[in-house]
C-alpha cells in the first residue's frame, strides 16, 4: 500500500507548518490553535507540552529574543493509520544579547510531527524537535 498522500493534502500541510513557523516569528502565539490540535503535544527535548495552551505557554519564553526567524527546508509527509506522518527540516534563528553584544543562536532543526485531519482542516497533534546542531555568532 501507498504511503504516498494526494497533492492537495500535501500542499495543505505545507501550509499548516509554514503558519507554526510565521506565528512563531510574529509572536502571534494564540495562531498555534489553528495549528495544533486541542490536545496537541510539543516535545523540544528538554520538556513535552500537552493541550494547544500548554503550547502557547511555552512559546512565550521566546519573547526573551528580539526576533526570530524560521526558515523551512525540505519537508516529506506520508500517510501514517488515519492521519499523516512529517519529517520537516528547520533553520532557526534567535538574534538575542548575551550581554556582550548582540548574537544569532542558529538552532538546525528536525520536526518530527504527527497530523490528524479535523473538520476544520489539518492540525498538528503531536510535534517533536530534533536539535541537530546550533551555532552562534555576533551580529550588528
Amino acid at each position: 500500500m501507498s504511503r504516498s498522500l494526494p497533492v492537495r493534502d500535501r500542499l495543505d500541510l505545507a501550509d499548516l507548518v509554514a503558519r507554526y513557523a510565521v506565528a512563531i516569528d510574529a509572536r502571534r502565539f494564540d495562531d498555534l490553535r489553528e495549528v495544533f490540535t486541542g490536545e496537541g503535544e510539543l516535545d523540544t527535548g528538554r520538556a513535552v507540552r500537552r493541550g494547544v495552551e500548554a503550547v502557547i505557554e511555552a512559546m512565550q519564553g521566546l519573547r526573551r529574543y528580539e526576533a526570530t526567524s524560521h526558515v523551512l527546508g525540505q519537508q516529506l509527509f506520508e500517510r501514517s493509520g488515519e492521519g499523516a506522518a512529517g519529517l520537516v527540516y528547520c533553520t532557526a534563528h534567535h538574534l538575542g544579547d548575551d550581554g556582550a553584544g548582540r548574537t544569532d543562536k542558529v538552532m538546525h532543526l528536525r520536526y518530527h510531527d504527527r497530523y490528524v485531519r479535523l473538520d476544520e482542516g489539518w492540525r498538528i497533534a503531536s510535534r517533536r524537535l530534533e536539535l541537530v546542531w546550533t551555532d552562534t555568532s555576533t551580529v550588528r
